[in-house]
């Protein structure tokens, strides 16, 4: 039985490469294959073409695509192919906005042979919105050496996939992480931020903004100044969305340039935190236990002390 090659385009992705890249577990990075343009343009007498216009196979055509070699067995439906596809194409989209902010997205799944007769296309869109909330210039290029650095975290978490439920809690960031990236709304994004933020920074005891403010600074903090600017980060952060998921703040606040600064701080600080955690294998172990990663944050802080043992005291 012949493999199942597919091609998943990979629009918006602004980059400075120049050749294929081999990604492992049958991915790689490669230039849209010339031969589909026709396809799309004739496939059904020109059914694409009249249904969606020029513009997907314009994207598509100035795209890198993602290349997956499925080795085997054909798919049996397009709803088993997606499952199979759709999870580590979406792994690599992070794994990219976790190095730097990109607007990288998907639309379109190419595969050959067809899994209906003849049929060679189909549309699973990932839409990518939520990068408007940045200036142009802001959205930076990708270089080869980011593509190392990507890969690197792309096969770490394909392999973390393999037993999602015990990293369920770095998952559980991941998703939130990318679910908040793709709100253009400054509200939706700093609430889902901030749900990520809080599975990996929550106390299990004590006051939630003062040692997450503590945690996050020493995690991340390089120097005094570092770490003394992150607590008051993570305590406006924590206020903001407090004040947002209690109906405290109308639309003309939440959408004040400093509130848009803020949530992009926020994204920054996540994305710090992610790659700290993803180079680092037992970093990995440690926050994808409740009970590890106490322990770690103990030691590194020192045990916390609460108000009812300071009135003993």
């Amino acid at each position: 039985m012949a493999d199942t090659i597919i091609y998943i385009p990979i629009v918006n992705f602004r980059h400075r490469l120049s050749k294929e890249y081999d990604l492992g577990e049958g991915f790689s990075l490669v230039k849209f294959p010339k031969t589909f343009d026709v396809e799309y343009r004739t496939f059904a007498h020109g059914y694409f073409k009249r249904h969606f216009g020029d513009q997907f196979i314009k994207e598509a055509k100035e795209a890198y695509c993602l290349k997956y070699i499925w080795p085997g067995e054909r798919f049996k439906s397009i709803r088993e192919m997606i499952y199979n596809v759709e999870d580590p194409v979406i792994t690599f989209l992070i794994a990219l906005r976790l190095l730097k902010p990109c607007s990288a997205g998907f639309k379109m799944i190419f595969h050959s042979p067809s899994i209906k007769q003849g049929f060679p296309f189909d549309f699973s869109e990932y839409p990518m919105i939520g990068y408007l909330i940045r200036a142009p210039k802001e959205v930076k290029r990708f270089l080869e050496e980011d593509i190392q650095a990507a890969k690197k975290i792309f096969l770490k978490l394909l392999k973390l996939l393999k037993n999602e439920f015990e990293y369920r809690r770095i998952f559980n960031t991941l998703r939130y992480f990318d679910v908040g990236y793709r709100r253009p709304a400054v509200d939706s994004r700093v609430i889902y931020f901030t749900i990520a933020l809080e599975v990996l920074y929550k106390p299990s005891r004590g006051k939630i903004t003062r040692f997450m403010g503590q945690r996050v600074s020493a995690f991340i903090g390089r120097d005094k100044g570092e770490r003394e600017r992150l607590t008051e980060k993570v305590h406006e952060i924590m206020n903001f969305k407090a004040r947002l998921t209690h109906g405290d703040m109308t639309y003309f606040d939440i959408s004040r340039p400093e509130r848009v600064q803020l949530v992009l701080e926020e994204e920054e600080i996540l994305r710090k935190t992610l790659q700290k955690i993803l180079t680092d294998d037992d970093l990995i172990e440690t926050f994808a236990d409740l009970k590890k990663r106490e322990v770690y944050f103990d030691k590194l802080l020192g045990q916390p002390v609460f108000a009812h043992q300071q009135k003993r005291g």
